[in-house]
């Protein structure tokens, strides 16, 4: 034939050109009659691997579950209490934040590592011990520490392995369980975990909080010595003894003398302006002046009357004696008659007001000169009181910084002092009072055990016959016979007529 025909799966028919198919073209009913002229095959394919399964399944060890469950409420330690300020005093985790907490700590490492110490590793781990004295026959004795030091790090992972914890949404239960091949073991481990647990807590929470914060008091307390003795060589190498009091005295000081000297120049200005008036003064008045003038004349013109009185008595008047008193009577009454004023002997005498303008001169001219030298000794003071105050306003940048330095030191050491104590106070509260996780059923023995013989004997179940199935698969799509001749029909394109069953 120049070209043959192929009919599809449906029964149409196809023109191909080229030669026949030689790989039989087989539906669903071929595949499965092809399978089934294959199952000795597949039964030779399947057993071995089902009986080797099946030995493994008897070969793993039975194991036993112990169970506990732990209560979990909101504590003291969980409250949050800053080291340093007030902000957020007093925030708590919500419940399953909490929850989390617990179970995180629960599978720590360093819990296990601690239950598995208060057991001897021969106990739970046998199969270690054994390899591990392999190990030590074969390796020197240097090395047995070591080697020891591995196998129970091993130990704790495979505790860690079996053990299990958790929790359902929220609810305020714990439970843990361990699986070990020994019942009474395995209530014994997860009891000693447990236990490891609270003390591991108690720690966590409990102890840690003084124990910081007496470190960083002391650090702070170290600090503050420090700037203590900062302070002590500041002040001795500038040869201050109390900088403040000294500053403030200082300050006094150039208050006082500044206030001193203002007054003395006021006084000096008065005393000076008071010193010319009594100078000009006393250049317009005469030094002396007439105190007195001796003139008896009246008096001895009232004697020569009286005189001649009495001469009267005994003589007449015209009598020598009377004539002659009359003559100097009449001369002496002429003579004052002439002259208009005192006549006689003048007495001078210094005068008594330029005396005492002069004397009054004299005490401000030297009170002047006391002012002058007071003011000049002032003004000596008041340069020394401005050089040190200005020596002391120069240091006092640097005293200020060592202050505030001191003052942040003693707020920090005394604010740590007082949570020490509180923390501290806090700790011995928590031990002594009831704990935030309470063991509401402790680890008992556990009488069932479990063992994965069911499941690894279903899985070399299921693993044999996926390998059988695909050996028989393997045997059908490499056959190149026709099963049946509506195989060969689809194969070659052409009606079958009939068929012979050769022997």
């Amino acid at each position: 034939m120049a070209a043959s025909q192929d009919w599809g799966p449906a029964g149409e028919r196809r023109a191909e050109s080229g030669a026949v198919r030689r790989r039989p073209w087989m539906g669903a009913s071929e595949v499965i009659l092809q399978l089934w002229r294959a199952k000795w095959l597949m039964v030779l394919v399947f057993l071995p691997i089902f009986l080797l399964g099946l030995f493994i399944a008897f070969q793993m060890p039975k194991t036993y579950e112990a169970n506990s469950r732990l209560y979990v409420r909101l504590g003291d330690e969980s409250v949050y209490r800053p080291r340093v300020g007030t902000e957020g005093a007093g925030a708590t985790p919500e419940q399953e934040q909490l929850i989390q907490a617990e179970i995180e700590v629960l599978r720590s490492p360093i819990v296990a590592e601690r239950a598995l110490e208060r057991f001897p590793l021969s106990r739970v781990f046998p199969d270690l011990v054994e390899a591990m004295d392999k190990k030590m026959a074969e390796a020197p004795t240097s090395e047995h520490d070591a080697i020891a030091d591995q196998m129970f790090e091993k130990g704790v992972a495979a505790l860690r392995k079996s053990f299990e914890a958790g929790s359902a949404p929220k609810s305020p239960i714990v439970g843990t369980a361990l699986t070990h091949e020994d019942p009474a073991l395995s209530a014994e481990l997860l009891n000693a975990i447990i236990g490891a647990y609270l003390d591991y807590r108690t720690e966590v929470f409990s102890g840690g909080g003084s124990d910081t914060l007496r470190d960083q008091r002391k650090k702070f307390e170290n600090e503050l010595l420090k700037v203590e003795e900062e302070i002590r060589n500041f002040l001795r190498r500038n040869q201050i003894g109390d900088f403040e009091s000294e500053r403030q005295t200082a300050q006094q000081l150039y208050a006082t003398i500044s206030g001193e000297l203002l007054t003395n120049q006021s006084r000096a200005s008065a005393v000076e302006g008071q010193l010319d008036i009594y100078n000009q003064q006393l250049s317009r008045m005469a030094p002396e002046q007439d105190l007195y003038v001796e003139d008896s004349s009246a008096q001895r013109l009232s004697e020569l009357q009286m005189e001649r009185e009495e001469l009267l008595s005994r003589y007449t008047a015209d009598s020598r004696a009377v004539q002659a008193i009359d003559t100097r009577i009449e001369q002496l009454e002429q003579y004052l008659n002439a002259r208009q004023g005192l006549s006689g002997t003048t007495r001078r005498g210094p005068n008594p007001v330029y005396q005492q303008i002069e004397q009054s001169a004299a005490n401000l001219e030297a009170e002047a000169q006391s002012l002058a030298l007071q003011g000049a000794e002032l003004e000596r003071q008041l340069a020394r009181v401005e050089e040190r105050l200005e020596r002391l306003n120069d240091l006092q940048p640097e005293w200020q910084e060592l202050q505030r330095r001191k003052a942040l030191m003693e707020a920090n050491v005394q604010n740590f002092s007082a949570r020490e104590i509180e923390e501290r106070a806090l700790a011995e509260i928590s031990n002594q009072s009831a704990d935030s996780v309470r063991v509401l059923e402790p680890a008992r023995v556990p009488i069932k055990g479990s063992s994965l013989k069911l499941p690894v004997a279903a899985l070399a179940f299921l693993l044999a016959g996926f390998t059988a199935l695909m050996a028989g698969l393997l045997r059908v799509l490499t056959r190149n016979g026709f099963t049946t001749s509506r195989s060969l029909e689809r194969t070659i394109g052409l009606p079958v007529v009939g068929s012979v069953r050769t022997a």
